[in-house]
């Protein structure tokens, strides 16, 4: 049987100290990606929820869940825009980030900077450029 690695299980696992973060307020005049509709039935709504709430600790669950559900409604998607950081994102000289590896430095950078308000297309849903580049799939 598969084990999953301990170490990956812990990467994988949003460790939050206090409350959860504060839903945030928009930016105006940025730009939000449309809404892609909520063509989801019952079961594949019910593994969406599932599937986004499996890094959160369970006991944040009864909070997120309606939230979550209408984020789907409305967007018709899950982004967890709750755990985004708050304020704009940009890439930073690469020596500004912490980190022992060159190379991972310069992936956060190049993160950053595509969710940058003056770069990407959407950047509260994570699209850089064009309708298809999504940096990741949700907040999470």
């Amino acid at each position: 049987m598969f084990q999953v690695n301990e170490m990956n299980r812990d990467a994988m696992t949003i460790r939050l100290e206090g409350p959860l973060p504060d839903y945030p307020s928009f930016a105006e005049g940025i730009r939000r990606a449309p809404d892609r509709g909520w063509t989801l039935n019952r079961q594949e709504t019910e593994l969406a929820l599932k599937n986004a709430l499996r890094y959160v600790p369970g006991e944040y669950h009864g909070d997120l869940i309606p939230e979550f559900l209408e984020e789907l409604r409305t967007r018709g998607r899950i982004y967890a825009y709750r755990f985004r950081p708050e304020g704009r994102i940009r890439g930073l000289p690469v020596n500004q980030y912490s980190g022992k590896c060159l190379a991972g430095k310069a992936f956060q950078v190049m993160i950053d900077n595509n969710l940058d308000f003056e770069v990407a297309l959407y950047p509260y849903e994570l699209v850089t450029y064009g309708e298809t580049g999504q940096v990741c799939q949700n907040w999470l």
